[in-house]
């Protein structure tokens, strides 16, 4: 077979999802081998191909099997072969995205408007990491010409794998915020790792920043350096594009010394913040942005990134903020969400902030120093680390902690008070998203 035929077949790593005249890499981790589904895969499909180790185990009998692709390492197999992929698309444009959240809600947005003016490619759910996106890298269509991607990291160097990778055309950070505090240390260091992405832009590329991040400078001084234009956004006016917020579903966009007002349904900083990097990139391909204003009002926010849910039964307004959390983005939902104007009662569900190690206990501390001074109806906490939270608060206001969410379960019917808005924001592992999923979707 030849080598380039490669990339026009479809790449699995999970043997129940392998199709006939398919590739299956084999990949080996910390619970499961995909070496051991080498001979089910070559006896259920006739076609497909299988790139396993040399030094498997499980491909001794099986070696010289003409359909048996023998490498060292099926991870630098699927590495070094993104990034041949990577080089036949040359042409293409690549947007990578980091940040401490809101990723993959900006890259459905910024998919959903480009793929207005042409044909689109994003990386699929939150694959993000060094299996993630080289994987759905190799299942990209030859013809995507705008292709968006995320760029996860827990640990410093992650990002700079990953982008080595992708090389984009327009990188964008988001934010700069303490999630995994306790793996790096300091927010110092999360802005250094962060900030990888920006040495691996393409050479006269475009780099797009957050003017409201307090580490905007410190990324202005290395994307100069780098030769990189530079664009931002932010409440900042000195942000290529900057926004003001008129009432509860309005705000206007101040662009290109032009002023344009954009009503939505709900309205929140990370939405307003994403329909301005959309703004930035179709700039940058000099697409009329104007013709999109009016579908921002129809994208579909992703379960669990502050996407509204209405129970009409009891008049309840769900925010589903549960997918996420970590201090810097709980505090700005817990602001956003005490100044909404309601006639409704305000009830906050807050679960653990994970990933913080060594911090967790003072920051979780300054959300119950941010909810002494909030008057909510009600305020729900779930997990071991909210705990701290519960010991400064209860005096102040109602409230009630559950050690974890199959405690909360059970008393799920008494949050939900009838005529009430209700904000639920949590870390994943804690369950939030998971119970919300189950109960009101």
């Amino acid at each position: 077979m030849r080598y380039n035929s490669f990339f026009f077949k479809n790449f699995y790593i999970d043997s129940r999802e392998v199709k006939e005249n398919s590739i299956f890499i084999c990949l080996k981790g910390e619970n499961n081998d995909g070496h051991k589904y080498i001979k089910s895969t070559l006896k259920k499909y006739k076609k497909t191909i299988i790139v396993c180790e040399n030094s498997s185990k499980f491909v001794k009998q099986l070696r010289h099997h003409k359909r048996i692709f023998l490498c060292n390492s099926t991870h630098k197999f699927l590495h070094d072969l993104a990034k041949v992929k990577r080089f036949l698309l040359n042409k293409n444009f690549f947007i990578g995205i980091t940040g401490s959240s809101g990723k993959t809600t900006l890259k459905e947005m910024i998919y959903d408007v480009l793929k207005k003016f042409g044909t689109s490619y994003k990386s699929i759910k939150s694959y993000n990491n060094h299996i993630g996106l080289p994987l759905t890298l190799l299942n990209q269509k030859i013809n995507s010409k705008f292709n968006i991607y995320e760029l996860g990291m827990n640990q410093a160097g992650e990002i700079d794998f990953l982008s080595k990778i992708l090389k984009p055309d327009i990188g964008i950070i988001t934010n700069i915020g303490e999630a995994h505090l306790g793996n790096l240390g300091s927010v110092n260091n999360i802005a250094k790792a962060k900030s990888e992405l920006i040495y691996n832009i393409k050479a006269g590329g475009t780099v797009i920043l957050n003017r409201d991040c307090k580490f905007f400078n410190k990324l202005k001084v290395i994307a100069k350096k780098n030769k990189l234009k530079i664009l931002s956004f932010g409440l900042n006016k000195k942000s290529t594009i900057h926004y003001n917020v008129i009432d509860n579903f309005t705000f206007e966009v101040s662009f290109r010394n032009r002023k344009i007002k954009i009503k939505l349904n709900h309205l929140n900083v990370n939405i307003i913040q994403n329909i301005l990097v959309c703004f930035l990139v179709l700039n940058f391909f000099k697409f009329n942005y104007l013709k999109i204003v009016k579908n921002f009002n129809k994208i579909k926010i992703l379960n669990g990134r502050g996407n509204i849910v209405r129970l009409k039964k009891k008049n309840i307004e769900i925010i589903d903020d549960s997918y996420n959390s970590n201090p810097i983005s709980l505090k700005s939902s817990i602001k956003y969400f005490d100044n909404l104007p309601t006639n409704k009662n305000k009830i906050v569900v807050v679960g653990d902030m994970l990933e913080l190690g060594k911090f967790s206990k003072a920051k979780h501390y300054e959300i119950g120093k941010l909810l002494v001074n909030l008057n909510f109806n009600n305020v729900f906490l779930v997990g071991k680390e909210t705990k701290v939270i519960f010991d400064k608060i209860y005096k102040h206001c109602e409230c009630k902690h559950y050690l974890n969410i199959n405690k909360f379960k059970k008393d799920f019917k008494n949050v939900l008070v009838e005529n009430s808005i209700i904000l639920f924001k949590a870390s994943n592992g804690v369950g939030l998203y998971k119970l919300l999923s189950n109960k009101i979707y």
